[in-house]
């Protein structure tokens, strides 16, 4: 959320309690449709697992979408980080029906994005991190030092008194409170 901010673009972040509908293909498309309904002309979708994600490929995305030209940021793994879409461009039920979650993805939006004529600028391709081997692939791989130095100098420039009101040792409630295990499943 820090490096969305940071870009200066508008944005709305679509929890799992704002999406709807029965699989991710068709929350993600309701939630695409619904930033076009509130009158923007394209947007920027981002995944919440790709920790080498900058301000700059953000802002490279935006910059590609004002010349008119369509946007995917390709994963390691064959999926995609980042699709920056025109609402000109936006079909529903095509764009829901993707191969979302699965390494087809990536050239199956391009080939979406092709069979309309449009321009596409592929950023460059970021690891995700969608499994423990995903994440072990990371903290071992060459970029893995600056990405966990920059999380953590953002990690401490936070308030450092926001502790200060706890009653209970804050090693108490860190190791206490159960682990995020990802998101809920859809019922």
């Amino acid at each position: 959320m820090r490096t969305v901010e940071s870009t200066g673009l508008d944005y709305f972040h679509f929890t799992e309690k704002e999406q709807y509908g029965l699989n991710f293909g068709e929350r993600l498309a309701n939630s695409i449709q619904e930033v076009f309904d509130k009158g923007y002309e394209s947007v920027i979708c981002l995944g919440n697992d790709t920790p080498l994600l900058t301000i700059s490929l953000i802002q490279d995305a935006a910059a590609a979408l004002e010349t008119g030209k369509v946007v995917k940021g390709k994963s390691l793994d064959g999926g995609v980080y980042l699709i920056g879409l025109h609402k000109n461009l936006f079909d529903h039920t095509s764009f829901q029906a993707l191969p979302w979650q699965s390494s087809a993805l990536a050239v199956a939006f391009h080939k979406y994005i092709a069979s309309q004529n449009q321009r596409l600028l592929v950023l460059e391709a970021l690891a995700d991190i969608d499994t423990e081997q995903d994440l072990e692939d990371f903290l071992t791989g060459k970029d893995a030092r600056d990405a966990i130095i920059r999380m953590l100098l953002m990690a401490l420039s936070r308030k450092r008194n926001n502790y200060k009101h706890l009653k209970e040792p804050l090693s108490y409630i860190l190791f206490s409170t159960p682990l995020n295990k990802g998101s809920p499943l859809a019922a």
